[in-house]
């Protein structure tokens, strides 16, 4: 009685860790069916097979699980060099989760349990061997960088002319008030002797304020737009005002009634923010 109670909790962890490669299979299968529907890759429903099986031998306490999971590991491995090199951030989740169950496999209280009911050596072998090629595969990609693209600039300085389309003076229409975005204007009514003695011409309040149903980053960072006798701002709800430059007078105003998107209100937003709008003449 005590020798199989003892056997009993020797293989709690294997069948724990059945279970979860059995669901991982199990979601992996069910995914890997709908995208082969899609003309995606047969990679996932294969591996959702094999890791639906090798979480079953390990819930039942079959040493075969081992050779099995070796087998998945290596041609996981593969296909995975093959899809995308030795490119380290796109083989991290093709292999990164797979790599580190073949390392818990191999540790003895998930493995010796396994070795009562059949030959394992041949099993550990394999995954061992397995294991360090996806751990070699994952070393090398360190030391390469396919996002470098090698080739030469040629060196004579392009673009030194201003091509940006030509605007009056008081007006400013782009962020940067050009195109080139120089952020600067020629009026020279403003001087380092006088901007001293500015006083506010009128003040305009856009009303849109933050609710109790807005996230708590709500925020007005545009920079206004004067074009063609008209000055345009916005507001977090992205509605778009035009206001008379002079008198700070509304001309209109869209409000475009922001969706929530199915949700109850914009609290879950990370923030509602416009920092802009933009102006385009077809003439």
């Amino acid at each position: 009685m005590s020798t199989d109670s003892a056997s009993n909790r020797n293989r709690l962890l294997p069948t724990l860790l059945g279970l979860v490669i059995l669901l991982m299979g199990l979601a992996l299968l069910v995914g890997g069916a709908r995208l082969l529907q899609l003309d995606g890759s047969l990679y996932y429903l294969l591996a959702g097979i094999g890791f639906a099986v090798t979480g079953v031998l390990l819930i039942t306490g079959r040493a075969a699980a081992l050779g099995l999971y070796a087998l998945l590991l290596f041609a996981s491995t593969v296909w995975s060099l093959w899809e995308v090199g030795l490119d380290w951030w796109q083989l991290v989740p093709r292999l990164a989760l797979w790599f580190a169950l073949g390392i818990v496999l191999l540790l003895p209280w998930f493995r010796k349990p396994l070795l009562r009911n059949g030959p394992a050596r041949l099993g550990t072998g394999a995954l061992s061997v397995a294991v360090v090629l996806a751990g070699l595969t994952a070393l090398a990609s360190q030391f390469t960088n396919p996002g470098r693209i090698e080739g030469q600039l040629d060196r004579e300085t392009a673009g030194t002319t201003n091509t940006a389309p030509a605007m009056p003076d008081g007006d400013w229409q782009s962020y940067g008030r050009t195109a080139f975005g120089d952020r600067y204007s020629p009026l020279a009514q403003i001087t380092p002797e006088n901007v001293n003695k500015l006083e506010p011409a009128w003040t305009f309040r856009t009303g849109d304020i933050p609710g109790p149903n807005d996230p708590g980053e709500t925020t007005a960072e545009n920079t206004p737009l004067k074009v063609n006798g008209m000055l345009y701002v916005c507001t977090p709800h992205s509605q778009v005002i035009a206001l008379d430059p002079d008198s700070g007078k509304e001309i209109w105003r869209f409000d475009p009634k922001l969706s929530t998107q199915n949700a109850k209100n914009f609290k879950g937003w990370a923030h509602m923010t416009c920092r802009g709008v933009t102006y385009h003449d077809d003439a």
